[in-house]
């Protein structure tokens, strides 16, 4: 019994040695994928892990020719501590100035960290649906068994014909509905998300709005990518190290080189 388990541990070592090796062969050998000519849209998101007792941030960026369906991986920017403006400022520097001149929309879930380096590029800006719909949600089900479940039906009714209805007089009442919602409503959350919604509903419209750059209405791109992360992190049993996780990072990245981003579908 000791001699196999000395010869599982080996085993275990040498298995650890060949994968580090590789890992570090293929981020030496493979460079960046090149991002496409012409107009681009960003899509951004960061993941935020702990690694030795500290956070990490991952801010995550990719760019998409406004006429195709996939979007380039582009080097992350690593830093210790959670999501910040100060982060998202860094890794916005961290791109090629000849890129970054070619961006005209960021797709993002609107943090503002992100909103404020779109402001000062001026960049069309397309929030997600899905995180706006996955918070209200959140608080308000519309599940048969909820206990608000009426509440959550109307929220979710108007809150979708904003997102996309082309009538204006529509939009402007379902947007004073959702307010007289707000204030009648128990969740704290719910009032802060819906009147954030009411402030900023335009930035949920940009695809409509801006039809030539044929935005996707969220950022599961990038969410793909950072799913893409929690898995490997699964599968590596966490990250010993600072040096080892953005290492294995880097690599994920370089080896994945690209990803679907779809263009709106009008229906």
């Amino acid at each position: 019994m000791a001699y196999v388990s000395q010869k599982k541990s080996v085993s275990d070592t040498c298995i650890q040695t060949t994968m580090t090796k590789s890992r570090d062969l293929l981020t030496k050998m493979t460079p960046w994928q090149n991002t496409p000519a012409g107009n681009l849209i960003m899509v951004a998101d960061a993941v935020v892990e702990m690694i030795e007792g500290k956070w990490l941030t991952v801010y995550i960026m990719l760019v998409r020719s406004i006429s195709d369906s996939i979007a380039v991986i582009l080097p992350p920017l690593i830093l210790y501590g959670g999501e910040s403006p100060q982060g998202w400022h860094g890794a916005f520097l961290s791109i090629d100035r000849a890129i970054m001149a070619r961006i005209k929309a960021v797709v993002c879930d609107g943090h503002r960290g992100i909103l404020l380096e779109a402001h000062d590029r001026n960049w069309i800006v397309q929030r997600c649906h899905f995180h706006l719909l996955a918070r209200i949600q959140s608080r308000r089900s519309r599940f048969a068994t909820a206990r608000n479940k009426e509440e959550a039906r109307k929220i979710f009714y108007h809150v979708q014909n904003v997102l996309k209805s082309g009538d204006e007089k529509e939009i402007r009442e379902s947007l004073n509905l959702l307010e007289e919602i707000g204030w009648r409503s128990t969740s704290k959350e719910i009032r802060t998300v819906l009147n954030g919604f009411r402030t900023n509903y335009k930035d949920y419209r940009s695809y409509l709005t801006s039809p030539e750059l044929n935005l996707p209405t969220t950022s599961n791109a990038a969410e793909s990518l950072a799913s893409m992360i929690g898995y490997l992190k699964i599968r590596m049993r966490g990250f010993p190290t600072m040096n080892s996780f953005v290492k294995w990072i880097i690599a994920l990245l370089k080896f994945r080189q690209t990803i679907q981003c779809n263009k709106y579908q009008p229906r």
